[in-house]
């Protein structure tokens, strides 16, 4: 073979396996749906199933339905931990073999031709990693591979009150503890991340559990990966949650989650709370992970049943400094509570004309165009029922009342310019001395300087 064609192929060969940096990632806004509750293949969208177990969305149900999570805007999505798991653990979460496809969800051609499809439209695709444990309630002898008494931690569990040490080597809700320190069990682990994502050509890898899994192996585990990568720590101490920014690229913001929580159903001055205090901690919040609602915890509109309110959330999070997650289901106001009554299936819903589905697609048409990932982050008023800050030229305003009138004076707006409105055609405001009189009806607000 020619020298300089062996090199063009080696070359190829290793930028293919390139992924994407947390700076290239930014830009993003992500999908989170459950593989089994989205779709199912073909023309089936008959909605009634048991929510306990599998329903039957598979991996070609998500391909044909691309255009309808691209719609909104959408260029990520996050799927659900694809690996064979204990029978009827639909979420993906119960891994009894970690070289086999779950087969619920389809084959490993499947997936790949997901993930093909998903690049064609410019989507990019999270893995969802789960190196803390192995499925429940069934022999160790038949996981594979981790089959030995040795590649788990002691059968003790975790304590409400538990120090890290326990967290990390007990069982969390029952669950076979691996032993990360089992230089098998941290070895293979680390083979899996890093020949699972360059097969599948996945974009970023999601993290479960991490609180309850060694720091030094989440940066070994982020080293294989080679790939940008973020985990979940569920705390509302962002002291707590930001160390881990040291052994990974992001963190899922749980802080925020329950600033959300409490602002839009309480006082928006948690926001501001919120802000001041998370800076003291996070190196990096603009890579962090928000979200209003996920797989993990009751949705909004069941413990917060206003339209309005969670319309306001939504764009907040959508805005604010980070990478956007947003559940699926929400754009068609889905309201379930605890597991699995919050993990609905999305058959027959798929809607594209649902007041929060265009919602959605004109924020994230507002996010790319302005490049607002670019620009910094700038609150502007808070106080218990609003809440304003500007992204360059897009000036936030959201409430949790129906009716008030805000002036703001602290702004970087030009006298006699003219801010509109994207949510609503008739709404403009014109800075006027040095002032911008914005009135709230209930509706969030996403002002751009025109």
């Amino acid at each position: 073979m020619n020298i300089f064609l062996y090199i063009f192929i080696i070359t190829v060969n290793i930028f293919s396996c390139e992924q994407h940096t947390k700076e290239e990632w930014r830009s993003r806004s992500i999908y989170q749906l459950l593989t089994d509750r989205f779709a199912r293949e073909g023309e089936d969208t008959k909605i009634d199933c048991d929510l306990s177990n599998y329903c039957g969305g598979t991996f070609k149900g998500i391909q044909q339905n691309l255009d309808y999570i691209s719609g909104m805007g959408f260029d990520a999505i996050w799927i659900s931990p694809i690996l064979k798991n204990k029978e009827g653990s639909y979420h993906g979460y119960h891994n009894v073999d970690i070289y086999s496809i779950n087969e619920h969800f389809g084959t490993s051609d499947d997936l790949k031709e997901l993930i093909k499809a998903c690049h064609k439209k410019d989507i990019w695709v999270i893995l969802d990693a789960v190196p803390n444990h192995m499925a429940p309630d069934v022999p160790i002898s038949s996981l594979i591979p981790f089959n030995k008494e040795e590649h788990f931690h002691d059968n003790c569990e975790i304590s409400q009150d538990g120090d890290q040490e326990q967290k990390e080597k007990c069982r969390l809700y029952g669950l076979p503890d691996l032993n990360q320190e089992n230089d098998f069990v941290k070895n293979k682990l680390l083979e899996w991340i890093k020949n699972t994502v360059d097969e599948y050509n996945f974009d970023g890898v999601r993290y479960a559990d991490v609180p309850f899994v060694p720091k030094w192996f989440w940066k070994e585990f982020s080293e294989a990966a080679n790939t940008f990568n973020f985990g979940i720590v569920q705390s509302e101490d962002p002291n707590y949650v930001s160390d881990y920014q040291n052994y990974m690229d992001a963190v899922g913001n749980y802080p925020l989650y329950y600033a959300i929580k409490k602002s839009f159903c309480g006082s928006m001055k948690y926001l501001e709370d919120y802000y001041f205090n998370s800076h003291r901690y996070y190196k990096n919040p603009e890579y962090n992970e928000n979200w209003v609602d996920n797989h993990d915890n009751p949705r909004f509109l069941s413990y917060c049943n206003d339209k309005n309110l969670f319309k306001n959330a939504i764009i907040f999070n959508l805005f604010y400094e980070g990478i956007p997650i947003f559940y699926y289901g929400d754009e068609q106001y889905f309201n379930g509570g605890s597991d699995p009554m919050n993990r609905e299936t999305l058959f027959g819903y798929h809607y594209t004309t649902s007041e929060i589905y265009q919602m959605v697609k004109i924020a994230n048409e507002v996010r790319k165009s302005q490049g607002i990932y670019n620009e910094r982050f700038i609150q502007r008023y808070a106080d218990d029922h609003f809440y304003a800050f500007t992204r360059g030229n897009v000036l936030i305003a959201v409430s949790n009342v129906k009716d008030l009138e805000r002036t703001i004076t602290y702004h970087e707006f030009n006298e006699g310019e003219k801010l509109c409105n994207k949510l609503s055609n008739d709404d403009c405001v014109t800075v006027t001395s040095g002032a911008i009189n914005i009135k709230m009806d209930g509706e969030p607000k996403i002002y751009v300087r025109e």
